[in-house]
């Protein structure tokens, strides 16, 4: 099982925010992870509202969430203390998923389709296309047998000679969709440009946040708005 980091908030109404972040943990253990939130565990014998004491938590805080697999940022604001969290994060490429308190509030699983995307969740012909700047799946068989899972299905074409239809060269250079790490593929490994509708269904069971898949995802509903 994953070790996820519990990113929520602290400061104000501290007795308040331990209690929904008790919740939190209450939810990520339904979703089959180890959670572990520091700030409920150090306000046993650290005070938030100490300056000195506060840096200290925040300090340990970040300690520990280098030693975990992922960090769930969880509710719907971001205070301070979880931005300097989420930047860390970013900065040593440890997976970030968003929970909303609604995911929270209606039982809303996350994480719990762990199946690859196929040639099912493609465009039809997009393999024959120019992938720059496009979100691709990748072949499962491209991966060893550990990692064919749905985190590691998506990713954004950004270079390579591979991203233009019929080129000589076949590199591609791509993001991972789920933690931004970067790496290089050949054409071949990918098969297409992703549906939207299988896009959006990715993202409701990883939330992540990334511009271009949110935009496509709202650009779907609001045609699907305007058909109504």
């Amino acid at each position: 099982m994953k070790l996820v980091y519990i990113c929520s908030p602290l400061r104000g109404a501290i007795e308040e925010n331990i209690k929904k972040a008790h919740k939190y943990c209450e939810y990520a253990a339904g979703c089959e992870v180890i959670p572990l939130a520091p700030h409920t565990i150090f306000t046993a014998y650290l005070d938030d509202t100490i300056k000195e004491q506060r840096e200290q938590g925040l300090k340990m805080g970040l300690e520990l969430l280098k030693r975990c697999d992922e960090i769930w940022v969880c509710g719907d604001e971001v205070s301070q203390g979880m931005q300097g969290e989420i930047d860390l994060a970013t900065k040593l490429n440890i997976p970030t998923v968003y929970v909303l308190d609604r995911h929270v509030e209606e039982g809303l699983k996350i994480r719990q389709n762990s199946v690859a995307l196929g040639v099912d969740d493609c465009l039809s012909g997009s393999n024959q296309q120019n992938y720059e700047n496009k979100i691709l799946v990748l072949n499962p068989e491209a991966l060893i047998s550990s990692c064919q899972n749905a985190e590691n299905s998506l990713w954004i074409a950004y270079n390579g000679f591979g991203c233009t239809y019929g080129a000589r060269g076949q590199a591609v250079y791509a993001k991972s969709l789920f933690d931004g790490h970067e790496s290089r593929w050949e054409r071949a490994d990918f098969l297409g440009i992703v549906k939207q509708e299988s896009l959006q269904k990715w993202l409701e069971n990883t939330p992540i946040k990334n511009e271009l898949a949110e935009s496509l995802v709202m650009d779907r509903n609001h045609c699907e708005d305007m058909e109504r």
